[in-house]
């Protein structure tokens, strides 16, 4: 039997063949919607995580616990004034006297801390240098005896009964071995 091209169906004759063109419209379609998604995704998530790095810099100032001021007076503005003072006691300084009511006073609780009130304390984890170690004498080893056995040493396994040499009585030496471990 013989087919001719009449007898086959529509779509296995007429194959229309589609051009790159009609690939190339729908892929830039679907390219431009999933970089439009992606880029609205990112922003949404660059926009809170720069958000979140704003709102981590930017912390409440604590409440200061104590504040420390210089009181400035008008001498030590006057520069002319203090090069003049410093040259007429002589140019060496004088080492500052320590006050004794100070110290008696801040005995009780002291809450200012400087070189003035300060008071040196000695080390606490200091050890004795007297140390009541005593190494103890060892005594020189003696010297090594020798032991010195006379006679045979006599074995369980000498009293196999077979023939010297033979391989029952190396049998029989190995069991007597085996079981006597």
């Amino acid at each position: 039997m013989k087919a001719e091209w009449n007898d086959a169906p529509d779509y296995i004759r007429r194959r229309p063949r589609k051009g790159a063109v009609a690939w190339l419209i729908p892929g830039l379609i679907g390219t431009v919607i999933v970089l439009a998604a992606l880029q609205m995704v990112s922003s949404a998530f660059l926009k809170s995580t720069a958000q979140g790095i704003v709102d981590k810099r930017i912390q409440p100032k604590p409440a200061p616990v104590a504040e420390i001021t210089r009181v400035e007076t008008a001498a030590t503005k006057d520069w002319d004034r203090v090069v003049e003072e410093v040259a007429a006691r002589g140019a060496t300084p004088q080492p500052a006297q320590p006050r004794s009511g100070v110290a008696e006073t801040a005995v009780s609780k002291r809450n200012v801390f400087n070189d003035s009130n300060f008071t040196p304390q000695g080390a606490h984890n200091v050890v004795p240098a007297v140390s009541a170690y005593q190494p103890k004498e060892t005594q020189a080893p003696s010297r090594k005896r020798e032991i010195v056995v006379v006679g045979k040493d006599t074995r369980l396994r000498d009293f196999c009964p077979f023939r010297e040499g033979s391989i029952e009585r190396r049998n029989c030496k190995m069991s007597v071995d085996l079981n006597g471990r």
